[in-house]
């Protein structure tokens, strides 16, 4: 009767140990779409670095960004540059060039603010991980535990037959 409990014990164990390890994998997975978010967050802020870069943004290179924004789950409302006779939307410092710039540092701010989501989000699954891994090992701990005293109890049986 004593090893049917202790032998239900080590299920348990072990169906906690299971879980927790599979809490692991989908936290390892999540990680990762995290990182791989990340990097194509920060690959888009280098393209609208460079395509800001000569202090002009032709229709070509409006249409990029907002497509690298939408891409990115960015809102558009409010995006419009004042272009000059040439279809160009230029940069600086007076007038609408001023406008200009100040769309651009807008666009870039929110790419940041992008950015810092994924990477609280990214702390936030470290912490995950962390904790189910400590779930994990003390399961493993106790499924061991059980099976060393499984077999202390049986020799001990043998011991006094």
């Amino acid at each position: 009767m004593a090893m049917d409990g202790i032998g239900r014990l080590i299920t348990v164990t072990q169906m906690k140990s299971n879980n927790a390890n599979e809490e692991a994998m989908h936290g390892a997975d999540k990680q990762r779409d995290i990182i791989n978010a990340q990097k194509t967050l920060r690959g888009q802020q280098r393209a609208l670095e460079d395509k800001v870069r000569d202090k002009v943004v032709s229709g070509a290179d409006e249409a990029q960004i907002r497509d690298m924004m939408g891409k990115a789950g960015i809102s558009q409302v409010g995006i419009s540059f004042a272009r000059d006779g040439e279809g160009n939307a230029k940069l600086g410092a007076e007038g609408a060039e001023k406008t200009n710039q100040d769309m651009v540092d807008s666009i870039k701010a929110k790419f940041q603010d992008a950015v810092s989501a994924l990477e609280s989000e990214d702390k936030l699954g470290n912490f995950e991980i962390q904790d189910l891994m400590s779930t994990f090992n003390q399961a493993e701990t106790l499924a061991s535990s059980v099976l060393k005293k499984r077999d202390d109890t049986g020799n001990a049986v043998i011991g006094k037959v």
